[in-house]
């Protein structure tokens, strides 16, 4: 998933007894008092709700900061009151838990930190470094995994900061820090939204070997990126060469595309799981998903098989890699489970059960192919297709970023990113890092394919479905 949108908080506030009189049993499921303030549990959050507008905090064990950039994202009506508590419905697979305080921490209310948006704001590097590396201490979810011990490591790292630092040499920094981490969803944005730093670790060898290399070696293209829009040119060109010449394909959205092949075979591309329509809202993805399905289901149940291309989607929303896989299962389906790292340790997983859509769906077999490429809410999607019966996955690994991306803020104004989820798939297992696995190794992009105008992922899923 991407960047989840939260919310910000500017005074302090006490919760009256009639406020928290809002959490009881009696009230579960009204919307929370207009004068409240609740902490997440994960996520570094406190929500301070006044009227119809959320605040959002960004908290650690040693910082308090408004996070502007997310504040003003989401109604108070997007919390409502459950037993012992509150959720808030922020788009993605589950609510976030709200636990009910009398009043601001203390940090946030005596040793608040100024930030760009005051007048008194002074740049400084240390404070700057101290709180994404305690926000990342606090959240990321994968320090074991990669053998990481933030308190051992902290004076290390902390002795490359200096007060006389500039933003561009703090930025540099925080660049060596997330190429260590090799963290899919880290990154940092300049106040502008221009990247500071990002180091997917299978992003970076594409890059590297795929298209800077090659690049290198030719003289056809200006630039890295009109070289690698080449290739995926190519590449499209020589996957519409197999469909077969009596059908059109169909460009159904942006992202979308359905082909036929031979052997009553259909061919369904989805380039990322958001922002299909210019209103760029969860809802209207959702609707989306709705209309593309049911309009392509009548050829799906013609077919014969499913090919389903991911090796290009980079991800977007879980709640819409979840619609779509609705339409392809006719009973609840249980795909797995996603926790949330804690300050001492993770939640207890909550189940990720899918229900089937209430119309038609298609029961067939299906091929998946992806890549390196294939992350966050493209591989949630892939967690459930390799959840259900008849399905088969070939190409490469998936890129191994499952985990939602949290966003959080820096007082110079600059937002960073990390993974602060666990999801493990329908047997336990979790494939961070590494990537989903797959029946057949198939090479992206293969050289050798590209000369010879061929797709040996593709030919070996029509194989497979024949």
């Amino acid at each position: 998933m991407k960047f989840i949108k939260f919310t910000c908080f500017t005074s302090c506030l006490f919760l009256s007894l009639f406020s928290l009189a809002n959490t009881t049993s009696k009230n579960v499921g009204q919307k929370v008092a207009n004068h409240s303030i609740w902490q997440t549990q994960g996520y570094g959050y406190i929500l301070e709700v006044k009227g119809d507008d959320i605040t959002f905090y960004d908290i650690t064990e040693k910082h308090c900061l408004i996070n502007h950039l997310e504040s003003g994202e989401y109604p108070s009506s997007s919390i409502t009151v459950v037993e012992g508590g509150a959720e808030l419905d922020w788009g993605a697979i589950h609510p976030v838990r709200l636990t009910p305080l009398k009043a601001l921490p203390k940090l946030c209310r005596q040793a608040l930190i100024t930030s760009i948006y005051d007048k008194n704001y002074k740049f400084s590097a240390p404070l700057t470094f101290d709180v994404l590396w305690f926000t990342f201490a606090e959240h990321f979810a994968f320090s074991k995994e990669i053998n990481w011990d933030w308190q051992a490591k902290y004076p290390l790292w902390k002795e490359k900061i200096t007060a006389q630092m500039n933003e561009a040499q703090l930025a540099q920094v925080f660049e060596q820090l997330l190429a260590e981490l090799g963290d899919a969803h880290a990154h940092l944005e300049s106040k502008e939204g221009r990247i500071l730093a990002s180091h997917n670790i299978k992003w970076d060898d594409f890059k590297k070997n795929k298209i800077e290399m090659p690049f290198a070696a030719q003289s056809e293209f200006s630039s890295h990126y009109e070289f690698h829009m080449g290739l995926n040119k190519k590449q499209s060109e020589i996957i519409a060469s197999y469909f077969i010449e009596d059908v059109k394909p169909q460009r159904l959205n942006r992202s979308f595309f359905l082909g036929q092949l031979p052997k009553e075979i259909s061919y369904f591309s989805i380039d990322d799981m958001s922002e299909f329509t210019e209103e760029d809202t969860v809802l209207s993805d959702l609707e989306t998903v709705d209309k593309v399905m049911k309009k392509i289901l009548p050829t799906l149940h013609k077919s014969k098989g499913l090919i389903i291309d991911l090796r290009w989607n980079a991800g977007g929303y879980d709640v819409v890699s979840n619609r779509l896989l609705s339409y392809l299962i006719n009973r609840p389906l249980y795909i797995g489970s996603k926790s949330t790292k804690l300050k001492n340790g993770f939640s207890q997983a909550r189940k990720i059960e899918i229900q089937p859509a209430t119309s038609e769906q298609y029961q067939g077999p299906i091929v998946v192919l992806t890549s390196g490429l294939t992350m966050s809410a493209g591989e949630i999607f892939l967690l459930g297709l390799a959840a259900r019966e008849n399905v088969t996955i070939i190409g490469e690994a998936s890129n191994g970023g499952f985990s939602d991306s949290l966003p959080k803020q820096l007082p110079n104004g600059w937002t960073f990113a990390l993974s602060n989820e666990r999801y493990l798939d329908f047997a336990g297992k979790n494939h961070e890092y590494s990537g989903y696995p797959v029946a057949q190794q198939h090479e992206y992009l293969n050289a050798q394919a590209l000369e010879e105008s061929r797709d040996y992922a593709l030919e070996s899923a029509i194989k497979l479905l024949q």
